[in-house]
């Protein structure tokens, strides 16, 4: 059976289209053939790719299942071999870009790349209990009050809870939190690095009780500020505004995200700039996510490497091509 044949078998499982499997396999070809000199340059002993991580096959089905989630949000196949966009050079990011290992997509671990040199400025959120099994302490053996239940890996495996929490509520919490081993990396999105440490689950204190953090995002693209989102009320309205490296306003706009007004630049940003850029500067592209607590202080809550897994949509055609530009260094392509 040829290649393209064993690959179509996995196809029910998995949910790729033909379409998108033949890309894949052509475009990983187009690659090799351009760039083989720079794709088998040694990598350090701690880095890897999502070339690295997947077997042949998996890695065709990867980038094929990635690239129908592509084509939902933005209308065309992504190009590996000569990336144009803004999110198609992410896109390349997540299978040839050598990522520091161990990985920051282990959020227990996110603290161990805040460098020595700003880590009097911030620090990450300490979790109050972790574990290798799917479950919530006893009432009484955590203090009252509002936490994140959360697993290490993956986008969007959290819950707000409260102790001490009611029956009713524990099992609905551990009902969901059941589900988020269950969607295998193959099956879905590419993003290999969520993928190479051990799962563990853990309860984190909420920063701001009840309510919502203040948090501010800064994409952070070859080491320059791209642009900062500061998000407001995450919990009850969402709010999300755009701001340069300056923390000048501007008009950018991902997904239609509701806007608020625009405020002042905070006392506290050139503290948080110098946070972002330093940390950031480890990695070809990545998104510091940072807590500004109500006394000033600084929490790294998150390094996210490919947010939204590319499928964020800009409003602004030459806000992307800026981008664009600045991620330029990503891949081979010039």
């Amino acid at each position: 059976m040829s290649f393209m044949g064993r690959l179509q078998q996995f196809v029910p499982q998995v949910g790729v289209s033909n379409s998108a499997l033949s890309h894949a396999t052509t475009e990983l070809r187009a690659v090799r053939q351009r760039f083989g000199d720079q794709i088998d340059r040694p990598l350090k002993p701690d880095h890897q790719r999502g070339i690295d991580y997947y077997s042949p096959r998996h890695l065709t089905l990867a980038i094929a299942r990635s690239a129908d989630l592509f084509r939902d949000a933005h209308g065309f196949l992504p190009s590996l071999a000569d990336p144009k966009t803004y999110n198609e050079k992410l896109f390349w990011m997540k299978f040839f870009c050598r990522i520091p290992m161990p990985s920051p997509g282990n959020k227990l671990a996110v603290g161990s790349f805040i460098p020595s040199e700003v880590d009097h400025l911030v620090s990450p959120v300490q979790p109050t209990c972790w574990s290798s099994e799917i479950a919530l302490p006893a009432n009484g053996e955590v203090a009252d009050g509002h936490y994140f239940f959360k697993a290490n890996y993956g986008s969007g495996y959290q819950l707000r809870v409260e102790f001490p929490i009611a029956g009713d509520a524990r099992r609905e919490a551990l009902s969901q939190a059941h589900r988020w081993p269950l969607r295998a990396d193959l099956a879905g999105r590419g993003e290999w690095w969520f993928h190479t440490c051990p799962k563990e689950y853990f309860l984190e204190p909420s920063v701001s009780g009840g309510g919502s953090p203040e948090e501010f995002q800064f994409t952070v693209l070859n080491g320059q500020i791209g642009f900062v989102q500061h998000i407001r009320s995450r919990f009850e309205y969402y709010e999300c505004n755009f701001y340069d490296g300056n923390f000048e306003p501007i008009g950018l706009n991902i997904d239609d995200a509701t806007r608020g007004d625009f405020i002042s630049m905070p006392v506290e940003f050139a503290q948080m700039r110098t946070v972002a850029e330093t940390i950031g500067k480890q990695f070809n592209y990545a998104r510091i996510d940072l807590f500004l607590l109500a006394d000033g202080e600084l929490k790294l809550n998150q390094i996210a490497l490919c947010p939204g897994n590319c499928t964020g949509v800009l409003n602004d055609a030459e806000m992307d091509r800026q981008f664009a530009g600045m991620a330029a260094g990503l891949t081979f392509a010039r």
